[in-house]
């Protein structure tokens, strides 16, 4: 196993070559890689985008991974739509259903776009949540997208520093994204319990 990771890790730099000659195929089976991700979550999407980042570099992998979030958000939000009777039934009395519920009944998209925006939160579970709110399609594309631009672009810059392996680098980026991501939890915790609170009491 780690003579696979090694061998590997010696060859990315023509793993990116590779890829390069096939400018299309590449970033297109990336993408659908990335949505089928979203739909039906095989591996951690934290994990995708790194990936995406790692073999197409900060931006190219940014834009892709972007897509393919895009895409299999709006299938899950399609999905959701269409089937809200029969998935509904399977989570309507789970916590996170209710919670989610009643902060968009009091904050409506500017709640959505926060749940998004802060780390740790399950957003492929959200994308199909939010399709059994009165949400229309380009208002929960619009929040779902800006929301996730921020980590998404962090994972392939991520992904891209440990390409380069840059021993000073890495660990500077892993430090900075380590106390990010703490704030963020903090705030995210704080933010979600203040939502709560002031949901249960515009319903009381």
């Amino acid at each position: 196993m780690f003579e696979n990771f090694f061998s590997f890790w010696n060859n990315r730099e023509e793993l990116r070559i590779f890829l390069g000659k096939y400018p299309y195929l590449g970033p297109i089976l990336f993408i659908v890689f990335q949505a089928l991700q979203v739909v039906i979550a095989p591996i951690p999407g934290e994990a995708a985008g790194f990936l995406a980042g790692f073999f197409f570099g900060v931006l190219k992998g940014f834009l892709i991974s972007t897509t393919g979030i895009m895409i299999g958000s709006s299938i899950a939000f399609y999905i959701a739509k269409f089937f809200k009777k029969k998935i509904l039934k399977r989570y309507e009395k789970s916590v996170r259903y209710l919670k989610i519920r009643k902060i968009f009944k009091r904050y409506g998209v500017t709640g959505a776009f926060f749940l998004y925006l802060f780390p740790g939160f399950p957003k492929d579970m959200l994308n199909y949540f939010l399709g059994f709110m009165p949400l229309s399609f380009k208002a929960f594309i619009f929040i779902c997208t800006l929301g996730r631009i921020p980590g998404t672009f962090a994972l392939s810059l991520q992904g891209d520093v440990i390409y380069r392996g840059h021993p000073k680098k890495i660990l500077i980026v892993f430090g900075l994204f380590s106390i990010t991501f703490v704030i963020f939890f903090i705030f995210k915790k704080k933010l979600e319990s203040w939502l709560e609170i002031n949901s249960e009491n515009t319903t009381t």
